[in-house]
C-alpha cells in the first residue's frame, strides 16, 4: 500500500532530476528537485496522520466528521498541503546547505550526479535480473543464488552507468 502512495512522488522526482540535468539553466537545482517531491509526499502522509490521531484523541470535531465541502477542502489543505509544503522547503533547504558545503566544486558536483544516476539504475536492474531469474529457476533452494546473481548484475549495471555518464 505504501508503494502504491509512493510511486508518484518518486516518478516525479526522477522526472524532474532528469528535467534538470537536461536542460542546462536548471542543472544547478537538480539535486533539489530530486528531493523535493519525495519530502512533500513523506511529510504531508505523516504529518496528515499524526494531525488526525492527534484531533481524535482529543476528541476534536473535524476529525469525526468525513472531509467533504468548502470546509473539508480547506481542512484538507490543512492537513495534508501545509505540512508537506513545510516538509519539502526545509528537505531542499538541507538539501542546498550540503551542496554548498560538500558540492562546491564541479567535480564534485559531476561526481555525485553520476553516483545519483547509478543507484537509480541499481534498483531497477536488481528488481528485473530477480523477477527474470525466478521465472527460469522456479525451485526455492535456488533463491540464495539468483538473489547474489541479481546483486551482482545490478552492481555491474550500475558501474557501468557510472563510467558511461562520466564519459559523456
Amino acid at each position: 500500500m505504501q508503494a502504491i502512495y509512493a510511486a508518484p512522488f518518486i516518478l516525479l522526482s526522477l522526472i524532474a532530476f532528469a528535467c534538470s540535468l537536461a536542460i542546462p539553466k536548471l542543472r544547478p537545482y537538480a539535486f533539489r528537485a530530486l528531493v523535493a517531491p519525495v519530502a512533500f509526499g513523506f511529510c504531508s502522509i505523516v504529518a496528515m496522520v499524526f494531525i488526525l490521531i492527534g484531533a481524535h484523541g482529543l476528541g476534536l470535531q473535524f476529525a469525526n466528521y468525513p472531509l467533504a465541502g468548502m470546509r473539508g477542502v480547506l481542512e484538507g489543505i490543512a492537513i495534508y498541503f501545509i505540512p508537506g509544503l513545510i516538509g519539502a522547503w526545509i528537505a531542499v533547504e538541507i538539501v542546498r546547505q550540503i551542496e554548498t558545503r560538500a558540492l562546491n566544486t564541479q567535480r564534485r558536483r559531476d561526481c555525485a550526479i553520476r553516483t545519483i544516476i547509478a543507484l537509480i539504475i541499481f534498483g531497477p536492474a536488481f528488481i528485473v535480473c530477480t523477477g527474470v531469474q525466478f521465472k527460469l529457476f522456479s525451485r526455492e533452494e535456488w533463491w540464495p543464488l539468483c538473489l547474489a546473481l541479481s546483486f551482482i548484475v545490478a552492481v555491474l549495471a550500475a558501474a557501468a552507468t557510472y563510467l558511461l555518464v562520466g564519459a559523456l
